[in-house]
């Protein structure tokens, strides 16, 4: 059986995520590819834990990948963002020299760094920013959209370039994360198609994590991001509105749950947690336990045992937040300073999800929120279906990569 040579090209950590989870699927399908990868944004942490093959200079920029402004962007600069994307650049080429298929996952970047190489791409679609979620809701008539309409709509979202490199004969498929973008884009003369949302797999309960004795304590997951020195701060921020809750609905008993990412210092999670108040109270295999009054906290890795056990989200989190949430729960957002999580971030993100996040102005307001949803059976099932159309469904790694190998092998 022949080899066939994929270029993986991502920025940032879901972005990163996606792409591991597809290139399993590939491996699975058809062992015979070559496969290189390219993290235009951070450390290629995700690449190397599972062994996929990286290039280019690693290192993570003062933005995190998130240019806001002028400053960030000088930051960056002054930090070796040219040199680090020229190298990158070098590398994607030379890869390019020889027959192959890109596959870009994100946002405008990889995108037009797969135009670039003039070879074959896929581009799998899941910035939430690029959502028709963001400018307009689902109470659109697909019958009655124009293709004029659908253009002048896929322009509110996307750039003149990034439809143009869509449209792009080298481009052959868009993989869309929800269906009301894939049919807009469709009717737009995009080859779109949707397949649900890869951000979404790999995230079935492992049932490692021990929350024996809680469970009559209402479950709330903590989701302070993973970008340092970042995450915590928005820790601290989060960590006010736990103390808002416990203050104010002292009849419920509270587990809260925070599972960190592997940038994220425990020792650090530790002195902000004994700063706010909280007792450490068990050292477990992969967990702490920490209590503060009659509530209780865990500090874990384990994320998927985390958001599936979890009833309510506090959140200050990107990827994170929209996994929660695309499991049918509500989640309450409170914006930070960034550079990732900012108020306009925040807006867009409440644009994205709708009635699945409630956006606050301080965690002191955390409280009120809770009360008006906990148990409103109403508002709940209304979260319920609302993730799946805006978050979209599971299962899409492997049909993606099913999709990629039927174009390469000619189906």
């Amino acid at each position: 059986m022949k080899k066939i040579r994929f270029l993986a090209l991502s920025n940032g950590y879901g972005e990163d995520y996606v792409a591991v989870n597809i290139i399993k699927e590939l491996q699975n399908l058809y062992p015979h590819i070559d496969i290189l990868a390219i993290p235009l944004v951070g450390e290629g942490k995700l690449y190397i834990q599972n062994n996929i093959p990286i290039k280019g200079p690693l290192k993570m920029m003062p933005s995190g990948g998130f240019i806001r402004d002028l400053k960030t962007l000088f930051d960056d600069i002054n930090a070796g963002l040219l040199k680090v994307h020229w190298e990158k650049y070098k590398e994607m080429k030379n890869w390019a020299k020889e027959e192959g298929y890109v596959i870009a996952i994100g946002d405008v970047v990889p995108l037009a760094f797969s135009y670039i190489t003039k070879r074959p791409y896929f581009f799998v679609n899941i910035n939430m920013e690029k959502s028709i979620y963001t400018v307009c809701d689902e109470d659109i008539s697909m019958e009655n959209l124009s293709q004029s309409q659908a253009q002048r709509l896929a322009k509110k979202v996307y750039s003149g370039l990034e439809l143009h490199i869509m449209k792009n004969k080298n481009c052959k498929s868009v993989f869309c994360r929800e269906n009301l973008t894939n049919q807009v884009l469709k009717k737009a003369g995009v080859n779109s198609e949707y397949l649900g949302n890869p951000l979404m797999d790999r995230l079935k309960p492992q049932n490692i994590l021990d929350i024996s004795g809680f469970e009559d304590f209402y479950k709330v997951i903590l989701l302070p991001g993973s970008r340092i020195p970042e995450a915590y701060y928005n820790f601290s921020v989060i960590l006010e509105g736990v103390d808002s809750l416990i203050s104010s609905i002292s009849s419920e008993m509270f587990l809260f749950l925070t599972s960190l990412a592997r940038s994220v210092s425990w020792k650090r999670i530790d002195e902000i947690l004994i700063q706010k108040g909280f007792e450490r109270v068990k050292e477990g295999d992969r967990q702490i336990l920490y209590k503060k009054r009659n509530s209780y906290l865990i500090v874990t890795d384990i994320f998927s045992d985390c958001i599936n056990v979890a009833s309510l989200g506090i959140a200050m989190a990107g990827t994170a937040t929209e996994q929660f949430v695309g499991l049918g729960k509500p989640a309450i957002a409170i914006p930070g300073k960034g550079p990732q999580y900012t108020y306009r971030f925040a807006k867009a993100q409440k644009k994205f999800l709708g009635p699945c996040l409630f956006l606050v102005d301080t965690p002191q307001e955390i409280p009120n929120i809770f009360v008006k949803i906990y148990k409103d059976e109403r508002l709940l099932e209304e979260v319920k279906e609302n993730a799946k159309k805006r978050v979209g469904e599971e299962g899409a790694s492997q049909k993606i990569a099913q999709r990629i190998l039927d174009y390469v092998m000619g189906g």
